[in-house]
């Protein structure tokens, strides 16, 4: 076992899937905390674009839609597809100048196909055992940008509000998230550790009997924020976009300030990723470090050990570290001790995670106290 190195963790939410937290983008939007019925033309945009295909969508995607939809709006000459076209928007204003109307009201029974239009589509409401037509929400006139705007500072509150529940349920110790967490916390005062989480979720207020929960916490460097801060950042990188839209991008957070890790990442020895795609939305964090390590200038060799699910995810990586190497993944595996180990695969071929416990465990006594803790 090599003594004072540094060594580098980042976990993604592949992390907190592994020990048991239904931290997925589906457990989110069919959660009461969603906003899936605020009435923003962005809500209606993920709405569409999913539908009934949730099951494959990652929180990436997401961050990735909220680009796509800015690229819309951009395609269709800057405006914004609403929820209403402008007879409906007129028969709308009618409604809100008079308040709360019956099916008798002369608006109403001069427009009756768009007012039932606007029924079906959930913008106006005639709930039952009243004869008064409505808004569904008060903000329905706003100007659409605006509801866009809150709409994506609903999903924030409705995600930190979510996780807040979801982080109170009891992890799984021996999965191979909670197994990879123990071993890299080994011999902390021999070696440097840093961690960073682009996960929401924190550790200080979950497990209490978790053998590694409280001391993994104090470690840990949360890029994107967390849920005890009260904000967290959610949004696409940076784009060329128009200033109306800055909201979509991260960086336009006001809280946003993330850590440098690109530092930390060069001058590591040790460097495991769990759980993380490694995707193009967060590639501002990682292409700079792979770009150096799959350079034959100034080589400097490191061991980097990437924990994925399955086989189809480790081919979402290569496809990732390609391109953030310039196609040059055969120097990256060249130039360093580079390993993709498939949580899936770990209970069949359980020598790939011995093998990795090892660079942190002298003897064979603690590494299963480690696996079986």
């Amino acid at each position: 076992m090599n003594k004072d190195r540094k060594r580098v963790l980042i976990i993604g939410n592949g992390f907190d899937l592994c020990l048991g937290r239904k931290t997925s983008y589906k457990d989110f939007c069919q959660s009461e905390f969603c906003p899936k019925d605020y009435p923003s033309p962005l809500i209606k945009h993920l709405n569409d674009k999913w539908n009934d295909n949730l099951d494959a969508v990652k929180w990436y995607d997401l961050e990735n839609e909220l680009y796509n939809y800015y690229i819309r709006i951009k395609n269709n000459n800057g405006q914004i597809i609403d929820l209403y076209n402008d007879k409906e928007r007129n028969v709308l204003e009618q409604i809100q100048a008079n308040g709360p109307v019956t099916e008798f009201y002369e608006c109403i029974k001069s427009n009756v196909d768009i007012v039932n239009n606007l029924l079906k589509n959930g913008i106006l409401i005639l709930p039952r055992f009243s004869c008064y037509i409505s808004f569904s929400h008060e903000d329905i006139l706003n100007p659409p940008i605006e509801r866009d705007q809150k709409a994506l500072q609903l999903i924030k509150n409705g995600l930190i509000q979510y996780l807040i529940k979801v982080q109170q349920e009891t992890i799984n110790e021996n999965s191979i998230a909670a197994i990879v967490a123990r071993a890299f916390m080994q011999n902390k005062s021999n070696d440097q550790i840093v961690i960073y989480s682009f996960n929401y979720t924190s550790f200080s207020e979950v497990a209490p009997n978790s053998s590694f929960a409280m001391e993994f916490n104090d470690t840990i460097n949360y890029v994107h924020g967390c849920i005890l801060d009260g904000n967290i950042i959610l949004g696409t990188k940076d784009e060329k976009i128009a200033h109306n839209y800055d909201f979509i991008q991260k960086s336009f957070d006001s809280q946003y300030n993330p850590p440098a890790m690109v530092y930390d990442l060069m001058d590591a020895d040790d460097i495991t990723i769990f759980g993380h795609s490694l995707g193009i939305n967060d590639s501002q964090y990682f292409k700079a470090f792979f770009e150096r390590q799959s350079s034959s200038t100034n080589p400097q060799k490191k061991n980097i050990t990437i924990f994925t699910k399955d086989a189809k995810s480790e081919i979402e990586i290569k496809r990732s570290l390609q391109e953030m190497t310039n196609w040059n993944l055969t120097s990256l595996y060249g130039l360093n001790n580079l390993q993709i180990i498939k949580t899936d695969e770990c209970a069949n071929t359980p020598t790939l995670l011995r093998k990795y416990i090892k660079m942190y465990v002298d003897n064979d006594e603690d590494i299963g106290n480690i696996i079986h803790s």
